[in-house]
C-alpha cells in the first residue's frame, strides 16, 4: 500500500494539469475578445464621426453635379447657336465671292451702275405700353392652363424677348419651367427655373424659383440636391410662402 501512494499522487496531479491549463487559455481568449470588443467599439465611433462629417460634402457634391449636367446643357446649346452662326457666315461670304466674281466680268472702263439710295430707316415702333404687356402675359397663362404647354412656352418666351425689362419676366421664366415641368421633361424644367432666379427683381420670385427648383431634383430622384435647395429657401427666404412649403417637403 505505501508504494500504491505516490502513484496516486503522480496520477492525480496528471488529470488537475489539463484542466488547470484548459481554464487559463478560456481566460487569455476571454481577454483578447473583450480587447476586440474595444477596438471595434472604436472604429464604430470613428466611422460615425466620419460619416457625419461626408455628409454635407455630399450634399454640395450632388449640387455640383447637377449645375455642371446645366452648364454642359447650356454649352451644347450655345455651341449649336455657334455653329448656326457659322454656316450663315459661310453662306454669306459664299455669295460674296460669287459677287466679286461677277464684278471681274464686266468690261474694263464700263460705267458702274450708280448704287440704289438706300432706303430710309423705319422709325422705331412706339413703345407698348405696360397694358399691352400684362395682357400678353394674361393669354400666355391661359394657353398654358388650358393645356397647351408647348404653346404657352412659346407665347411665354415671346413676352420675355419683346418686353425683357418688365417685372413679369421672372414670372414668365417660372411659367416656363412649369411648362416643361408638366410635360416630365425635368431637366429642361430646372435650366428654365435656373434663369428665373437669376431674371428675379424680388425676393419672392427667387424664392419660388429655388422651391421648384428643389422639385424638379425630387422629380429626377436627387434627393440629396432637392434638399439642398429648399434649405436654401428656408437660409435666404425664411419668412416666405416658398419657405413654408419647403417645409413641408423636407418632412417628407
Amino acid at each position: 500500500m505505501r508504494e500504491c501512494g505516490p502513484l496516486l499522487i503522480l496520477l492525480t496531479v496528471a488529470m488537475l494539469a489539463p484542466a488547470c491549463a484548459t481554464r487559463g487559455s478560456v481566460r487569455a481568449v476571454a481577454a483578447r475578445v473583450e480587447q476586440v470588443a474595444k477596438d471595434v467599439g472604436g472604429l464604430r465611433r470613428q466611422h460615425d464621426s466620419t460619416a457625419a462629417d461626408i455628409g454635407p460634402t455630399v450634399i454640395e457634391l450632388w449640387m455640383l453635379s447637377g449645375r455642371l449636367r446645366d452648364t454642359e446643357a447650356r454649352l451644347r446649346d450655345t455651341l449649336d447657336r455657334v455653329a448656326a452662326l457659322g454656316n450663315r457666315v459661310a453662306a454669306t461670304e459664299a455669295s460674296l465671292r460669287e459677287l466679286i466674281g461677277v464684278v471681274e466680268t464686266l468690261p474694263k472702263g464700263a460705267p458702274v451702275p450708280p448704287a440704289a439710295a438706300a432706303p430710309e430707316p423705319a422709325p422705331p415702333p412706339p413703345a407698348e405700353s405696360s397694358v399691352t404687356a400684362e395682357r400678353a402675359f394674361a393669354a400666355a397663362l391661359k394657353t398654358f392652363r388650358s393645356g397647351e404647354h408647348g404653346q404657352a412656352v412659346l407665347e411665354l418666351t415671346d413676352f420675355i424677348g419683346r418686353y425683357p425689362t418688365h417685372p413679369l419676366v421672372a414670372r414668365a421664366q417660372l411659367w416656363i419651367g412649369e411648362a416643361y415641368f408638366k410635360q416630365r421633361d425635368y431637366r429642361q424644367a430646372l435650366l428654365e427655373y435656373r434663369k428665373a432666379v437669376d431674371a428675379a427683381p424680388d425676393p419672392t420670385a427667387a424664392a419660388d424659383a429655388w422651391l421648384k427648383i428643389g422639385q424638379a431634383y425630387a422629380a429626377l430622384r436627387e434627393r440629396p440636391a432637392a434638399g439642398a435647395a429648399w434649405q436654401h429657401v428656408l437660409r435666404e427666404y425664411p419668412g416666405s410662402d416658398a419657405a413654408d412649403r419647403a417645409r413641408t417637403l423636407l418632412r417628407k
